[in-house]
């Protein structure tokens, strides 16, 4: 846990020392002034060096080596003067006097004046004289070579007097005779001991130079050493930073673009591994584009699932409740509705979610009879009241909502269309931006579903019509034969009653030999809708074969099927053919039984109401009759 603690802490250290995390602008900005950083204390570095190279020298080559020359002519020249003075006071005349006098303030005044050059003031440059203020330059000891100058002027200065004084009395005494020997070997000797003091001090402070510029050599040798070190420093820190930032950034830039690259042309064969996410290595802009192209392939592997799951669903009703569930889940759009334009094309219905009392529609209920009347529909193009306000009049006004229809384009036509309604305002309420990514989403959601909608409506449509009578549109002996297992397991659940009703036009074959087939197709048709809504919707109209009808009744009660089976009877008893001038009128006799009351077979109570049918027919028709079990017997069977 710890290692991982550390691990973590140093890595947050690189990514911040590598500006990972920030726009890929304002990372190749930071690392330009990084690099320029690194290059510019490596030239400040160097420029000190040789900075303080060249003004140490300067201070070598302009105040030792001109000090270190003084000296030694100053040692020279005191030599040359103790010789001078012992040749003065040996003279015997006064020119000898005077010329050696002349030499002897010669050589003081020479060293007098190059005391005065080197003690006169240096035109110092600005950076020369902040540099002498910041550096301490420990090696150069200007006090002492100051002071052994003013000794050495000092010291000439009194020589000089002395000299005039040994002058005069050495005339004197050459001239007048006088003895001022003693006098004069006082001056001389004075004279000595300030001339042994200043060869004394040359002595020292040529010592002192000496010292002075070993300790330059050490002092020039330090620096270049330090200054070497904090290049080399410098250097491997640039390099180092410079590698782990291009290692990172290679790292955070071409690892996930080559995984992109290498996705993108996989993706064309199918193969690729939808699931198999990019990693994200930084937040620039970078690992945006990663996320980005993750959502992508989500998005992607959504929508091939998704349409994976939906071509195995068995009905329509399931595939639009799919759709309904991604919008929900998936886009995030709650508010929504998916209408199917109806059979005849007429008008449109809810096919999810359906309608129900406690639910409104959010358009007029004119769009259910006339779909034309559906600005999307009509259009074939998306109706969004985003870009104009009450752009489709049937929708119900709402300031505080806007809509979005989209139409699915099924066979070339609009064969329904899904409505988004969205808040304005309110805690949920979603910018324009928001709901028109959700909306293109969703979009992608119904473009994956149209030809799932479109296969299942065409073979929801070749199945009607070899499950449907073409002529009466009633179900034909197919539907029973499909759909009769479940309608038996359906009741069998519920424990409830299935009334069949076996019903027969009396003398049909007449009308066909008297009027002929068309007329009998006719009073096919019209026969057939007086059953139809003599039942209610939930109860199946069969044309059995010829003129002959199965009515199956639902959820019935042990005796209810004979009031229905009156209805019935009557309704056709009571129904007048118009045939050009002619009029006539048919009756009808039906047989009934019940499941499972008759028999623990379906087909079997199918028989049975047969059988009552037959016995009704040689009753003498037009009559109702329910099955009783002395009806059947072994031969019949």
């Amino acid at each position: 846990m710890q290692n991982n603690s550390k691990r973590g802490v140093f890595q947050r250290f690189v990514r911040l020392m590598t500006f990972l995390d920030l726009p890929i602008r304002r990372k190749f900005t930071f690392f330009a002034v990084g690099v320029l950083f690194w290059f510019v204390l490596l030239a400040g570095v160097a420029f000190y060096i040789l900075l303080d190279v060249n003004i140490k020298t300067a201070q070598v080559v302009n105040s030792l080596l001109p000090d270190e020359r003084f000296a030694q002519d100053t040692l020279r020249k005191a030599n040359e003067i103790d010789r001078l003075v012992d040749d003065l006071l040996q003279a015997g005349t006064e020119q000898v006097v005077s010329l050696k006098s002349e030499l002897l303030k010669t050589s003081l005044i020479s060293i007098s004046q190059a005391v005065e050059q080197l003690d006169a003031p240096e035109v110092q440059s600005p950076i020369r004289m902040v540099w002498d203020r910041l550096a301490e330059n420990s090696w150069l000891d200007r006090q002492g070579n100051k002071t052994y100058l003013q000794l050495v002027k000092k010291s000439t200065a009194t020589q000089l007097q002395l000299l005039n004084e040994m002058s005069y009395l050495k005339v004197d005494q050459v001239k007048n005779g006088q003895d001022n020997r003693s006098e004069l070997e006082g001056k001389s000797g004075r004279f000595g001991a300030l001339k042994e003091e200043l060869v004394s001090a040359s002595v020292e402070f040529l010592e002192s130079i000496s010292h002075q510029t070993k300790s330059y050599s050490t002092s020039i040798g330090t620096t270049t050493s330090y200054a070497f070190w904090i290049m080399m420093t410098v250097l491997f820190l640039a390099c180092g930073l410079l590698a782990i930032f291009t290692f990172w950034i290679s790292d955070s830039i071409v690892l996930p673009v080559s995984s992109m690259i290498e996705k993108i042309h996989t993706l064309a064969t199918g193969h690729v591994d939808l699931t198999d996410k990019i990693e994200i290595r930084s937040d620039d802009e970078i690992g945006e584009m990663s996320r980005e192209f993750n959502d992508l392939m989500d998005t992607v592997h959504g929508m091939t699932v998704f349409k994976n799951v939906i071509e195995e669903d068995a009905t329509l009703e399931d595939v639009y409740s799919r759709m309904g569930e991604a919008f929900c889940a998936n886009v995030g759009i709650e508010n929504y509705r998916i209408y199917e334009v109806t059979s005849d094309g007429m008008g449109l219905m809810a096919a999810f979610p359906l309608l129900l009392p406690d639910k409104k529609l959010s358009c007029q209920t004119d769009i259910l009879t006339s779909c034309e009347l559906c600005r999307a529909i009509k259009t074939g193009h998306a109706i969004s009241s985003l870009a104009y306000d009450r752009v489709c009049k049937q929708f119900l006004f709402d300031q505080n909502q806007v809509h979005i229809c989209i139409p699915m384009i099924i066979g070339g036509h609009a064969g329904g269309v899904v409505q988004f309604v969205f808040d304005k305002e309110g805690e949920y309420a979603l910018s324009r931006l928001e709901i028109e990514q959700r909306v293109a989403k969703a979009e992608a959601y119904i473009k994956q579903s149209l030809s799932v909608i479109e296969a299942k409506r065409l073979m929801n449509t070749l199945r009607e019509s070899a499950l449907r009578d073409p002529m009466t549109g009633l179900f034909n002996r197919r539907f029973l034969q499909d759909q009769g297992s479940h309608l038996v397991a359906g009741s069998l659940r519920r424990k409830k009653n299935i009334a069949l009703l076996m019903c027969d036009l009396d003398f049909f074959k007449q009308v066909n030999d008297k009027y002929g087939h068309d007329v009998g197709d006719v009073v096919l048709k019209e026969s057939s809708a007086i059953i139809a809504k003599s039942v209610r919707e939930s109860d199946v109209v069969i044309r059995f074969g010829g003129e002959e009808f199965l009515v199956i009744l639902t959820d019935v009660e042990v005796g209810d099927a004979f009031a229905v089976a009156e209805k019935i009877r009557t309704n056709i008893e009571e129904k007048t053919f118009v045939i050009g001038t002619e009029k006539f009128s048919k009756t009808i006799s039906i047989g009934i039984s019940e499941f499972p009351e008759d028999s623990d077979g379906f087909w079997q109570a199918i028989k049975f109401a047969d059988v009552a049918l037959y016995q009704a027919k040689e009753m003498g028709r037009n009559k109702s009759l329910r099955f009783v079990e002395s009806m059947w017997t072994a031969e019949e069977f």
